[in-house]
């Protein structure tokens, strides 16, 4: 038996040391299970942990971007802008003009707006344009502005937004103020013709107080004589130029007189000296000359000599075929001709009704030229008609005043 229980003392049973660790490993003790529960964070916190992070940013973010304006409204914010800055300068609404033109593209749809604006004076477009390209990059960043200036001195500016043509401005400089309406005169020559033969009568026009134009033949007895009294007088005096007439020599226009039939060299020579033979003169009108004038070649002879002085030519129209008022309106040289002969029939009451003529003339042209002769009728005539005149505005002038 003892062999027996050698033999079972003999197996090898474990400890009982050794069982007592391993029913420790085994067993835990209750303040350990809890602790190891109280580390575990629920699926479902870290869900809405995370999901209050994303609003967060998301609303701060939203914040501080707001959406971006719609395109339309930043069309008719710009549209506010210029209207305010041209009501700022109290332009007036008529000088305002805007229209439109529908536009559509990239998917936007907009107004393309055209602005035409007369600015008020004061304000030069230069200085209205810097200040209206300021205020828009104030207000609506975003949109771009080109400008130009175009040759009348307008300026030209287009805007665009998002890189499309929404505005288009045309500045206009201030108007200037037109001038006051000068009231219309009118105006009326009356030239005397002939004078040099008699000293009487040129004293007898020199006594009438208006401006009437003396126009005195060459080489006459008093011709010197009365172109001097007549410029102390303040009067106007020309030369009356003697030319060929048809049916010369039962015709005859006197000494000094120039013919078709004469050279050059000849006809410029007694052109000088018909010239200096008056004194003070500012022009000269044809004496008859109904063939001479006919003549292109030589009336151009005449005027070349006239313009080298600075004289003016009056063409007197004793043909209908004159060449002098058009060739020296070619020349640029200072012009006229006459509306009226006033005493063809030299009695008062023939001559008072063509110097009514010549009045209504005046009053549908603006100006009339009128020529008359040294005859008593013509003296008296103008005596009686001349204070008429007078009173109803009627104004006569020296001849150098109202040529073309």
């Amino acid at each position: 038996m003892a062999d027996k229980r050698g033999n079972r003392k003999g197996r090898t049973t474990p400890p009982k040391a050794s069982t007592s660790r391993r029913s420790t490993v085994k067993k835990r003790s209750p303040s350990t299970r809890k602790k190891k529960k109280g580390r575990k964070i629920p699926i479902w916190l870290v869900v809405l942990l995370c999901m209050g992070a994303v609003l967060g940013i998301t609303l701060y973010y939203l914040h501080l971007r707001p959406p971006p304006t719609p395109f339309p409204q930043r069309v008719r914010v710009v549209d506010q802008v210029l209207l305010a800055q041209f009501y700022q300068l109290e332009i007036p609404r008529n000088d305002i003009h805007k229209w439109g033109e529908a536009r559509r593209r990239e998917g936007k749809a907009w107004t393309l707006s055209y602005w035409e604006v007369i600015l008020p004076q004061g304000a030069g477009p230069e200085k209205f344009t810097s200040q209206l390209v300021q205020k828009i990059k104030e207000v609506c960043p975003e949109v771009t502005l080109t400008r130009a200036r175009a040759p009348d001195g307008a300026w030209g500016i287009e805007l665009r937004t998002d890189g499309l043509l929404t505005h288009h401005l045309i500045l206009r400089p201030p108007k200037l103020k037109p001038p006051k309406p000068i009231p219309l005169r009118h105006r009326i020559v009356i030239v005397v013709d002939d004078l040099g033969l008699d000293k009487k009568a040129a004293e007898e026009f020199l006594r009438l107080d208006v401006p009437l134009t003396f126009s005195i033949l060459p080489l006459r007895s008093f011709s010197r004589r009365i172109a001097q009294r007549a410029h102390a007088q303040g009067r106007e005096v020309i030369l009356h130029l003697p030319m060929e007439p048809r049916g010369y020599p039962l015709k005859d226009p006197g000494e000094g007189a120039l013919f078709v039939s004469m050279g050059e060299k000849e006809l410029l020579r007694q052109l000088r000296e018909d010239l200096e033979a008056i004194p003070y003169i500012r022009g000269v009108d044809n004496h008859m000359g109904s063939r001479f004038m006919e003549h292109g070649e030589k009336v151009r002879l005449v005027l070349q000599e006239l313009k080298k002085r600075d004289l003016f030519f009056l063409d007197s129209l004793t043909t209908s075929k004159s060449k002098g008022y058009r060739i020296a309106q070619e020349m640029a040289l200072k012009v006229g001709k006459r509306d009226l002969f006033l005493d063809n029939e030299a009695n008062v009451k023939d001559i008072e009704a063509q110097l009514k003529r010549l009045i209504r003339i005046a009053q549908t042209h603006g100006k009339a030229i009128g020529i008359c002769h040294p005859h008593p009728a013509t003296i008296t005539a103008l005596k009686e008609v001349i204070p008429k005149l007078q009173a109803e505005g009627v104004e006569i002038v020296p001849l150098s005043q109202i040529l073309d």
